[in-house]
């Protein structure tokens, strides 16, 4: 029996994230502790990654709310 295919996460790191954002790592960091962005994946202490599609759909939200 075949598993379905499934399209691989692009996992990002922090400095992408805040590419993408516009925002300091600072921002970021008070936000996820707000929980009003999109929670990392914590792999380690030190090795962090946030899920790009969760990335883009933060952002098409904050585009939609200003309409």
């Amino acid at each position: 029996m075949e598993r379905p295919q499934t399209k691989p996460k692009k996992l990002i790191s922090g400095a992408e994230v805040t590419a993408i954002v516009g925002f300091g790592r600072t921002k970021i960091n008070v936000m996820v502790k707000n929980q009003t962005f999109p929670q990392p994946i914590k792999f380690s202490k030190t090795f962090v990654r946030w899920d790009l599609d969760e990335i883009n759909t933060w952002v098409e939200e904050q585009k939609a709310m200003r309409a």
